[in-house]
């Protein structure tokens, strides 16, 4: 995998987004407003509302990208220098703290933020039920448009079990429903596929993808987390067999796939034919994760010679997902393309660092990670308004840092909107209180807090409204791409671990069973899991429930 092609993806996957967020949800009289012409053919600085029905009509600049992108990076900040994927951070700090400044978010993933903000939440077990949304009905393209980043640090493209893992991980904490995990899983394989042999995956490739999604459940038992704690809890609320529920889901894409006539390139006309025959303009289909998936991939194959033209085309097709069809079908071509976008891209240097960083994973090489807020005293505010407050050090956003604003707060009917950079450099516009509340230091990355003069913390003290235009002083950046000036020698690439060693939490539980459950027996495993280093705690869990299943069925 090249460097130029990790980077390529990323900036066409949010060159798409940004061009389909121009037309999302809207008509051709819609278009007009925002951009005062009837076609988008670049990305321009265009005005939209913000806030849902009674939020407030706000400016954005060319290149300005939805929930897709932002999501994306926060996928990419959650994986740690090593190459772990920090599910934890992710679902109860990125997810929550997503909520302050999301653009487009979807109604499932927001009411899966929702549920994440409780402190007790798990990512494993973030099973909800709302007017909004229910968990296992989740099955939107919320997770597949996100999870690149999991391939971009892959380092064995071919190892589609290591890759599906994290994805279903990432998954499986704002969406139930297996459309939505499936989606995503064949994303990621179709993406990987592109990286690794610098071709676009085809029929010829889709169909083995496609048969790899019933090997999930096989993936899925051999995580414990994802065994022990997320399947029971998803079969309790679905009261369905996931293998099963699977296997019809793989059968829906196998259909869908012989829709498809490989031997004449998309038009305007046969695309939208072939969107409207996947359900891509049907209100209750159009956003799914599987069906977006394949239209993506369906588009990127077909114009895999000309990535603009796909992206132009994917997002003039009013009526469809725009945004996330053009970001995906944009990140399988950039894969290939392996140069940069016509037109400008918000935050191009952000996601060029998170690329470039993602890229040294993948090689082994020494790669920076996130200082995210220790997760034992993470309790978020009760409300979204208040992710947004006021530090020791100023303004700042509750996981992610202290905010400098970059353009005049505007009022809204029930929020205060304001343009705004996090540390990292990220451009996001906020939504928050007029009059800050304060926020607790303990809520911020652990590398920003840093002691201010007591004389700048005075001054903050006296400013409690949202954001003066004046600067504040610049918390430390949590993280910067790292010297690559040689590629490691192959020899020297860091091993993954193997999975191979210690016995499984199942594999306990069963020599406990045969032991009768002895209690200094069940104490004595509880300890060592309790102290044996990452995801403790998790493990803990996965034992507990395991055990009582187990002890229960003993006494039956």
């Amino acid at each position: 995998m090249q460097w130029e092609a990790v980077r390529a993806s990323a900036q066409w996957a949010a060159y798409g987004d940004a061009l389909g967020f121009i037309t999302e949800l809207t008509d051709a009289a819609g278009v007009r407003r925002r951009i005062g012409r009837d076609e988008v053919t670049t990305t321009v600085p265009w005005k939209r509302r913000v806030g849902g029905r009674y939020g407030q009509e706000m400016p954005l600049p060319a290149g300005a990208y939805s929930d897709d992108t932002q999501l994306r990076l926060a996928t990419s900040r959650a994986i740690r220098g090593d190459g772990e994927f920090d599910v934890e951070a992710f679902a109860k700090i990125e997810i929550v703290a997503w909520q302050a400044y999301a653009l487009g978010a979807g109604r499932g993933t927001k009411a899966a933020a929702t549920g994440l903000m409780r402190v007790d939440a798990k990512w494993s077990q973030n099973v909800f039920a709302t007017k909004a949304a229910r968990y296992v009905d989740v099955g939107g393209n919320g997770a597949a448009m996100r999870i690149q980043p999991h391939v971009w640090a892959a380092r064995d493209l071919s190892d589609w079990e290591y890759i599906t893992r994290d994805v279903v991980r990432n998954a499986v904490s704002t969406h139930g429903h297996p459309r939505g995990i499936l989606g995503a899983v064949l994303h990621a394989i179709l993406l990987a596929y592109a990286l690794d042999t610098g071709d676009m995956p085809g029929p010829k490739q889709w169909r083995p993808a496609i048969d790899w999604l019933e090997h999930v459940p096989d993936v899925i038992s051999k995580d414990e987390e994802l065994a022990y704690l997320w399947l029971p809890s998803w079969t309790d609320a679905s009261g369905a067999d996931f293998r099963s529920a699977v296997a019809v889901v793989a059968d829906e894409c196998r259909t869908s796939v012989e829709a498809f006539d490989s031997s004449s390139r998309l038009t305007a006309a046969t695309y939208a034919a072939l969107v409207e025959r996947l359900g891509g303009f049907d209100g209750k289909t159009r956003g799914s994760g599987t069906v977006t998936t394949l239209l993506a991939a369906m588009l990127a194959y077909s114009h895999s010679g000309s990535p603009e033209d796909a992206l132009l085309l994917a997002a003039n097709t009013l009526g469809s997902d725009t945004d996330t069809i053009a970001t995906m079908a944009g990140a399988l071509l950039g894969a290939i393309a392996a140069g940069p976008p016509p037109g400008p891209v918000q935050d191009a240097g952000v996601i060029d660092v998170e690329a470039r960083r993602l890229w040294d994973i993948s090689q082994g090489r020494e790669a920076s990670t996130f200082a995210y807020p220790d997760l034992l005293r993470w309790s978020p505010p009760k409300a979204t308004l208040d992710l947004v407050g006021l530090a020791d050090s100023g303004p700042a956003l509750a996981g992610l840092g202290s905010l400098a604003a970059s353009g005049p707060p505007t009022a809204g009917n029930q929020a205060t909107y304001v343009w705004s950079t996090l540390p990292f450099n990220q451009a996001i516009l906020v939504r928050a209180r007029a009059e800050l509340r304060p926020l607790g230091e303990h809520l911020l990355p652990r590398d920003s807090r840093q002691q201010r003069s007591r004389q700048a913390g005075e001054v903050m003290r006296e400013q409690p409204a949202l954001f003066d235009t004046s600067e504040h002083p610049a918390a430390s950046v949590s993280h910067e791409r790292q010297p690559t000036s040689q590629r490691i020698p192959a020899e020297d690439v860091v091993e993954r671990p193997s999975r191979q060693g210690p016995p499984t939490i199942e594999e306990m539980v069963q020599d406990l069973a045969r032991r009768g459950f002895a209690p200094e027996e069940v104490g004595r495993v509880l300890l060592n899991l309790i102290n044996s280093g990452r995801y403790s705690a998790e493990r803990a869990a996965a034992f507990a429930g395991l055990l009582a299943r187990a002890h229960h069925r003993s006494e039956q």
